[in-house]
């Protein structure tokens, strides 16, 4: 695990200090890259932490393509407000979409506990949990933009640190 965060670490690092210049790369293919989408979420990262005084606990990017979702599982725990965003590529998508359900412990089945369907590159949803159970992230594309259909996106799980 340590091993890990350091990784992540030095990605974000080298991922900051070559942000400014990721256009004159040669290995840069705006289409194709990951490398604008980190940038996005670090941006994303540095503001939840030193802005909104959160802890980061999960942080994934990935890709989607067409109409595909993607989900995120996750524990989360009694007595914490949770704030999950996410964000697909500017100039890529026109509606990104976010849904999060809570899974009932005796039936198991899902509800929802809140959405974020409006028209935007990005989504939020913040959550306060009464009962620690397993929650779901639906992430989705409403409408891509510029002929595009598919995209990287960013997804950040985190809630406030305590006093």
């Amino acid at each position: 695990m340590k091993r890990m965060m350091m990784s992540i670490a030095i990605l974000f690092a080298l991922m900051i200090t070559f942000g400014q210049t990721i256009e004159g790369n040669e290995a840069y293919d705006e289409i194709t890259s990951i490398q604008r989408i980190m940038l996005q979420a670090s941006q994303e990262v540095l503001t939840a932490e030193n802005e909104l005084n959160m802890e980061i606990v999960h942080l994934e990017v990935d890709l989607l393509i067409r109409d595909n979702h993607k989900y995120v599982y996750r524990n989360l725990s009694a007595g914490w407000t949770y704030l999950v965003y996410a964000e697909g590529e500017v100039g890529m998508v026109e509606d990104f979409d976010l849904r999060v359900m809570k899974q009932d412990p005796v039936t198991e089945k899902w509800m929802e506990v809140c959405s974020d369907t409006r028209p935007d590159f990005g989504a939020i949803c913040v959550i306060k949990v009464e009962e620690t159970a397993r929650y779901a992230v639906d992430i989705s594309v409403g409408a891509y933009d510029n002929g595009f259909t598919g995209c990287h996106y960013f997804v950040i799980i985190g809630h406030a640190k305590p006093d």
